[in-house]
């Protein structure tokens, strides 16, 4: 095997502008995980039943490890883009011949590092699913998301990273980088519409303001309350 300089290793900075979208992906997850994690917080500091309370610390603790594991995805990219700026990849040290010479190991390596990210977006994955994994006695207390918005966005954001990181190996000759990663982008889907679903807001009808306001306004409506009031007193 020969070494690589830096004119021909494998990814040009001009390429990492995939690179830049799943960072800023990650970002937006790891902003995202805060509002959820507060509401949990605050949850469990008014739960007074002892197993309820410790479903809702292991959530909290679920939500702590997938930003604890951001905070090093999102190191392992700026690895990826830095050594790519720098055109090493794989670099051996060389003998009196100019060989390659392997006792030293080699430099860094992009595409190592670019699996590790995508194996560390897996373990996020993991740790929320674990976070909202029910209990048999109180079933629908993980069932759900605290703040369903921030969390929907975060999932979608996750998912939306780990899909450009898997084109990323697939644009360095890794086809089956998609196939690999295909559950946990199928896991994070469900997980969002399982966990992040809205309630549509019950209409309360018209208040007496309103009410009086179209009484006052139309004197056909005028007529029906007081033809109405009047049958109810009759």
């Amino acid at each position: 095997m020969t070494g690589h300089s830096a004119a021909d290793a494998g990814h040009p900075a001009a390429d990492d502008s995939r690179l830049s979208l799943v960072a800023a992906q990650l970002v937006t997850v790891f902003e995202q995980l805060g509002a959820e994690h507060k509401a949990l917080v605050a949850e469990a500091e008014k739960t007074s039943v002892k197993e309820r309370r410790g479903t809702v610390h292991r959530m909290v603790e679920c939500i702590v490890q997938a930003g604890r594991t951001l905070n090093v995805t999102v190191t392992a990219l700026a690895t990826v883009h830095g050594l790519r700026v720098l055109g090493i990849d794989r670099q051996f040290s060389k003998d009196a011949d100019g060989c390659d010479y392997s006792p030293l190991g080699t430099l860094g390596y992009p595409g190592e590092t670019l699996y590790e990210a995508a194996d560390l977006l897996e373990a996020v994955a993991r740790a929320l699913g674990q976070a909202y994994t029910p209990t048999r006695k109180y079933p629908g207390l993980a069932a759900r998301a605290r703040c369903p918005q921030q969390m929907g966005a975060a999932l979608a954001g996750l998912r939306a990273a780990l899909d450009l990181l898997c084109a990323d190996l697939a644009a360095g000759h890794d086809e089956d980088a998609v196939t690999e990663y295909a559950a946990t982008l199928k896991f994070l889907s469900e997980l969002e519409e399982r966990v992040c679903r809205t309630v549509p807001a019950q209409s309360t009808g018209l208040t007496a303001d309103e009410v009086a306001a179209a009484i006052r306004a139309d004197p056909d409506i005028a007529r029906a309350a007081a033809a109405a009031l009047k049958t109810a007193t009759a």
